[in-house]
């Protein structure tokens, strides 16, 4: 039977993704609140997605594919542009790019040679991506004076690096050490 991959839960999928360049354009432009409000709904559909695919049994591989996706790209740019506006600083922006590219690199590795993949998340590493959202959003509410400064937000700064670090360190030794059992190493 074939997958009916036109349903509600991708279509909230693909305005999530459509909503990456324009969140990236206001940060650009220094549009604060409404990037802060835009960066928030597109965040939070990531639940109601999932949610409505469970729920409507509509769950699809491209579904899944495009989640991933979407996800990411969300972050990564509304990363990357915060950093760019002097938001964020450059080594939790690092952190966080090396964390996702060595998962990346380790899975696609780990398929190259086990010739299967089959990820599933981590608590840390779901730890990770609701850690940086919410320090994309709150740094969002800041800047559009939605959410007051403070000193909270060094710490935040400091939790969001150790989420990463440790969460990529995880995957590296899960994934090492499924490989080692599967003798793909």
């Amino acid at each position: 039977m074939r997958e009916r991959v036109f349903n509600l839960p991708n279509v909230i999928t693909l305005l999530r993704l459509a909503a990456v360049p324009a969140v990236g354009w206001l940060i650009h432009r220094h549009q604060w609140e409404p990037a802060c409000w835009l960066f928030l709904a597109a965040a939070l559909s990531d639940g109601l997605d999932g949610f409505l695919a469970r729920t409507l049994n509509r769950m699809t591989q491209l579904g899944a594919a495009l989640d991933t996706v979407a996800d990411k790209a969300l972050g990564i740019v509304t990363l990357v542009m915060l950093t760019r506006a002097d938001a964020i600083p450059l080594w939790v922006t690092l952190a966080i790019l090396a964390r996702d590219t060595v998962i990346v690199l380790g899975a696609l590795s780990y398929r190259g040679l086990a010739g299967h993949l089959e990820i599933q998340p981590t608590w840390l590493g779901k730890t990770h991506v609701f850690a940086e959202f919410t320090l994309l959003a709150l740094v969002l509410g800041s800047l559009a004076r939605l959410v007051a400064p403070g000193v909270w937000l060094d710490w935040l700064f400091i939790g969001v690096f150790a989420v990463a670090a440790a969460s990529g360190v995880q995957y590296v030794w899960v994934w090492g050490s499924k490989a080692r059992r599967e003798r793909v190493i």
